[in-house]
């Protein structure tokens, strides 16, 4: 799959638009809709894949082996239930409402099954460019309409007939038999949640990045050309779920330098003096590259 390269903020943003345009429900666009949702990563490597089931290799004399990296002594459940005997005395939860407390644990850095997105463009950018200076970053686009419409199609109809939240207490009890991932909203546990727009892909029984869960070719959107005004309707348009967006290494300082400029950085995505320590060194760091360019 070929990636858009992306060397400043315009152009990622006028991008996003003509993709918007294109690929549309409708003939008029609802303004108030978020049609796309975004996810950056600092490393063009790694996959759409929750933490929990992450694999590393490690590296004998003879070969190289392949081990779960979280799963290996325990089970999944276990990395939760642990989560809440630890923290059950600062969060007012019942240890049975497994939902919040699989949020909870995300949001506090506990390996789970979900995979986070932001329905903010300029949130994902700067996650691509944030870490990781010398690799080249990611930002997936993946179609939020078309997703659900995919996932629908692609469910058995006994659970077709559930709730989604039903479906969602049975994906993270591992109690259900959905094979693909389902999108939904999380409560807003605290205001870092809300500020980066953060929605929620909880996997199913097929344990495989995105990617390769959706690797044909009609999965992907295409950008149109900037003369192509043509637009179609459709059942051609359910189909295309994914799009990439590529961050040079050498573009990420510069890219992060103009999402300050509109708002966009540590002290506005983490709340709190945390986030303002962390603005305040990340501002007045040296880079070579960009003094440089500043030459």
């Amino acid at each position: 799959m070929k990636m858009q390269e992306i060397t400043c903020l315009s152009q990622y943003l006028e991008t996003i638009e003509k993709l918007q345009s294109a690929y549309s429900v409708g003939l008029v666009n609802n303004p108030t809709s978020k049609v796309f949702l975004y996810r950056g990563m600092c490393n063009k490597d790694y996959s759409l894949i929750p933490k929990v089931f992450l694999k590393q290799q490690d590296n004998t004399e003879d070969r190289i082996i392949e081990n779960q990296t979280y799963l290996a002594w325990a089970k999944e459940r276990d990395l939760l239930k642990s989560f809440i005997h630890e923290a059950c005395c600062y969060i007012a939860i019942p240890p049975t409402d497994i939902r919040h407390w699989a949020e909870h644990a995300q949001h506090h850095g506990v390996p789970t099954r979900f995979l986070d997105w932001s329905s903010n463009p300029l949130t994902a950018l700067y996650f691509s460019c944030r870490d990781k200076a010398t690799t080249d970053g990611v930002v997936w686009l993946l179609h939020q309409r078309n997703y659900s419409y995919v996932f629908w199609r692609n469910i058995a109809l006994a659970s077709k007939a559930k709730k989604r939240e039903e479906i969602l207490s049975e994906l993270l009890n591992q109690e259900s038999d959905v094979e693909f991932p389902m999108l939904y909203t999380p409560y807003y546990v605290d205001s870092r949640m809300s500020a980066q727009g953060s929605y929620f892909l909880v996997w199913g029984t097929r344990i495989e990045p995105l990617e390769k869960l959706f690797e044909n070719d009609s999965y992907y959107m295409k950008c149109p050309k900037i003369d192509d005004e043509v637009r179609s309707y459709g059942t051609e348009q359910q189909q295309p779920i994914l799009y990439k967006f590529l961050i040079h290494a050498d573009r990420k300082q510069k890219l992060l330098r103009e999402l300050d400029m509109v708002g966009i950085n540590e002290k506005a995505l983490f709340p709190g003096l945390d986030g303002i320590g962390r603005y305040i060194e990340r501002k007045y760091r040296f880079n070579y590259n960009e003094a440089v360019e500043s030459f």
